[in-house]
């Protein structure tokens, strides 16, 4: 429930200097010791009192040094990123320190319940709630409370029938560096969010490499004829970590389990060149066995219908006047980001992702996303890029779902 707020009119005697990084450091060494000393609801309620009311914090060096960053000529810059990264050093020592999730809630938590009123309308008062409303509705609190529904643990069926990129976050942990973080993340929030990527991962592949060896052992059950009520209690049940269901599974595992085709490398030599980089290629004759490669992936119908045409007007134009050239790792790292931008998402500036809908339409989600992982094996220095251009396709979900629209992007 909304509360109002009362604040000290008192006038800052900072509000003509500026603050420093110096500044800045002392009050995040002041927030990892009483994160250390202190209950997390201690903690909390002294973070509630420096930042978001501005007064009785116990502390006077450090309230006066959060006055002078309120009232600084960089105030509505400044204060967002000390706020922004006050709260991750926080989340950071309860996370990875104690273990501990509900202080993150609570911390977290406090901006949803911002005064509406003032019972002081000073302009001092004005000015500091002005200030933390603006972070509340900032794309970096919106990280801060993405990474919330990153730690917590939905619901199964909600996951399953859920299109909020909130819910659907815990299960795409390589896209956390694009939706959790930013440039202005703190050091060793970085840090946090890396080990927690990597230990998700690590228990995805786990998980479901325990998956598969549970279903080939059924299989290998049925077709001895010994499944039996006693041999299948015996058998311990492997939940499937995946949102697949068993048919769908086996349609996306199929194609990376079969035997390389033996023809490809012998046909395609500018592919074999980037495991053998001393092949003498031109940058034009890659480019020819890449857009076969990529046709290769699609229907035949669709490809004829639209696809081809479009991949290769598209290789077309990538530097044509480096056709004579000797391929290097530029230039194939060029093309293959400006590919992906093509058949995902420009850039932030131009969200087109017609052609993705287009690809999905026609191809069905497990065929797309078959596609692009075999465009990532292809070439695997493009997945941090092939990361970004996914994390912008889902906050274009985002604003479709807040319109109440599809956006064309069940993915």
């Amino acid at each position: 429930m909304r509360e109002t707020l009362l604040m000290s009119d008192r006038p800052s005697e900072n509000h003509l200097s500026q603050p420093t990084s110096t500044d800045v450091q002392t009050i995040y060494t002041n927030l990892r010791n009483i994160a250390q000393t202190e209950s997390p609801p201690e903690v909390i309620d002294n973070f509630r009192r420096l930042f978001i009311e501005g007064r009785e914090y116990k502390d006077l060096h450090i309230r006066s040094i959060v006055e002078k960053i309120v009232f600084s000529k960089q105030a509505d810059r400044d204060f967002k990123l000390v706020l922004y990264q006050s709260c991750q050093i926080l989340i950071n020592y309860w996370y990875l320190e104690s273990q501990l999730s509900e202080p993150i809630f609570a911390l977290i938590e406090l901006f949803e319940n911002l005064p509406s009123s003032l019972v002081s309308a000073s302009r001092r008062s004005s000015r500091w709630l002005q200030l933390v409303k603006n972070f509340s509705e900032s794309e970096q609190y919106f990280k801060l409370k993405r990474f919330i529904k990153a730690i917590a643990s939905p619901n199964v069926n909600d996951i399953k029938t859920s299109e909020s990129l909130g819910v659907l976050i815990n299960r795409y942990p390589f896209l956390y560096k694009h939706c959790l973080l930013d440039e202005n993340s703190h050091i060793e929030y970085q840090r946090t969010i890396r080990k927690m990527r990597s230990r998700l991962l690590r228990n995805f592949e786990v998980a479901l490499a325990q998956y598969l060896t549970y279903r080939a052992r059924l299989v290998q059950i049925t077709r001895a004829n010994q499944l039996s009520s006693t041999a299948g209690r015996l058998l311990r049940q492997v939940e499937n970590p995946t949102l697949l269901n068993d048919d769908e599974l086996k349609a996306v595992l199929k194609p990376f389990s079969l035997k390389p085709q033996t023809n490809w490398s012998a046909e395609n030599v500018s592919i074999d060149f980037l495991t053998n980089p001393t092949h003498k290629l031109t940058y034009k004759t890659f480019k020819e066995d890449l857009y076969k490669y990529l046709i290769s992936l699609v229907d035949s119908e669709y490809g004829k219908r639209r696809f081809n045409k479009q991949i290769f007007d598209k290789l077309q134009k990538i530097l044509p006047d480096c056709h004579s050239q000797k391929l290097s790792e530029f230039l194939i790292l060029r093309t293959h980001t400006q590919l992906l931008n093509f058949l995902l998402v420009e850039s932030p500036q131009n969200l087109n992702h017609s052609l993705f809908t287009e690809i999905v339409a026609n191809l069905g989600t497990t065929k797309a996303a078959i596609f692009f992982v075999k465009l990532v094996l292809l070439y695997p220095k493009i997945q941090p890029h092939l990361e970004n251009r996914l994390s912008l396709l889902l906050n274009i979900m985002k604003r479709f779902l807040k319109k109440g629209l599809n956006g064309g992007l069940n993915f």
